[in-house]
């Protein structure tokens, strides 16, 4: 019979879809036989024996919280700083000299599926050979306590979507600047024979001087892969809907820098209009609408921007992508006369008010059950008494002059060395996500 503990577990393996149904519903039934015959096995264990996953691969499953257990010898776990979807990423301090990184775990479920492991492992190698000031800097990747992890720069600011979400939209100086620095990163990117595959305001961080850097290349892909002039369909869609350029949405083999364009044109329209351009029910649906559906630009005119990013929307959300940039210097090119050398100050906006507590209900008290009327006792009749004289009536006294008046009332009561000989950052103290930007410039290099 399965215990409790077997159906979390298969639930946590079905969510990940780290295996089928079939699969599962063959294990319950192995079970099952087995426990008919006197048998008692545990999922996880049949599991093993199976060959379905790797022997001790669940140990982890039911741990407690990262930040009790500290898993890693050479970082303290200070604080969760995000999760998605198959990482977590905290807060640490370096136990060698004391410096503030960021670290980025892997969900053990997620690792046991092989393209997950080696999108996450691809990262963090990515993350420690690349050097761009738009591109955040990796240093670790490791393996401890059976989980996945790599270190990384801790940067002092917010996303952009966390940015857009406490203020309504960016300016458009704001938004042109972190264009501009995104241009930079992907250009870079491009250069080094990669492309990023989801760019969108989740995936850029701003710091407090205004410098903007990419944060996550989990679905980067090697161009050198892709055949020049191919053609076809690729056998998967990834990345984020919303953002998708047609062509990727479409599934398209041939994908190329401009795939990466329309994506950041999209970002742009997000940060001067608060919302996507396209929206819908489901994610076919949004797939559907960056194909075929035309740009409203009403919003984009609403907000009174200037002929210029109206130019720079278009042009790089072109559903034909031979009508968008070429590349992304091109794009950059084009943006340069509208930056100036030194970052942009990027308001983060106010703190989120804090939740409401829950309204608490008084307690009804509780009404005794009710009880029987007593029974009145039967009073006897009075007793005749034989008569008398009358009483004689007492003079009554005289009643004083003034009443007395009534007695008035009172009142109640540090970082890791790089390989191949990249720089080190200095040893430094990390501010914190929640401290308030200083209106700092820095001059790009």
């Amino acid at each position: 019979m399965a215990t409790q503990a077997d159906l979390a577990i298969a639930k946590r393996l079905l969510s990940a879809r780290v295996v089928s149904e079939d699969v599962m519903r063959a294990a319950f039934e192995q079970l099952t036989t087995l426990a008919e015959q006197g048998q008692q096995v545990s999922l996880e264990r049949l599991l093993y024996a199976r060959k379905i996953l790797p022997p001790g691969s669940l140990a982890v499953i039911n741990a407690p919280p990262l930040l009790e257990t500290q898993p890693f010898k050479n970082y303290d776990l200070l604080e969760e700083l995000g999760s998605g979807g198959s990482s977590t990423v905290f807060a640490a301090t370096y136990r060698p000299n004391g410096a503030t990184v960021a670290v980025k775990v892997l969900d053990p479920i997620q690792a046991l599926r092989r393209e997950f492991l080696e999108r996450f492992q691809q990262e963090a190698l990515m993350l420690t050979q690349l050097d761009n000031e738009n591109v955040v800097m990796g240093y670790e990747l490791g393996l401890e306590g059976g989980y996945h992890f790599f270190s990384m720069d801790l940067i002092d600011g917010y996303t952009v979507l966390e940015i857009i979400d406490r203020r309504g939209h960016l300016t458009n100086e704001e938004s042109l600047s972190i264009t501009y620095q995104t241009a930079s990163a992907l250009e870079y990117l491009h250069a080094s024979g990669y492309l990023h595959r989801d760019v969108k305001p989740s995936n850029i961080m701003v710091d407090s001087t205004g410098r903007a850097r990419l944060i996550d290349l989990g679905l980067v892909r090697d161009l050198t892969a892709i055949a020049p002039g191919a053609e076809g369909e690729d056998a998967t869609t990834v990345g984020t809907v919303e953002y998708l350029s047609p062509e990727q949405a479409r599934g398209r083999a041939d994908l190329d820098s401009r795939s990466d364009i329309y994506s950041l044109g999209v970002t742009l329209y997000h940060m001067i209009v608060g919302e996507v351009p396209f929206q819908g029910d489901s994610e076919y649906e949004v797939m559907a609408k960056q194909i075929m559906a035309s740009l409203d630009t009403q919003k984009v005119k609403q907000r009174r921007i200037s002929p210029e990013i109206h130019f720079f929307i278009t042009k790089m959300t072109s559903k034909d992508r031979e009508s968008r940039f070429e590349s992304l210097a091109a794009v950059r090119e084009a943006l340069a006369g509208y930056v100036g050398e030194e970052y942009v100050f990027v308001d983060f906006g106010p703190d989120p008010a804090p939740a409401a507590p829950p309204v608490m209900q008084p307690v009804q008290p509780v009404q005794p059950p009710p009880t029987a009327a007593p029974v009145a006792k039967p009073v006897a009749p009075p007793v005749a008494k034989p008569p008398t004289a009358a009483p004689v009536a007492k003079p009554k006294a005289p009643k004083p002059e003034t009443e007395q008046p009534a007695a008035d009332d009172k009142p109640a009561a540090p970082v890791p060395t790089r390989k191949k000989g990249a720089p080190v950052p200095s040893k430094r103290r990390g501010g914190g996500r929640g401290s308030k930007p200083a209106p700092k410039r820095r001059r790009r290099r």
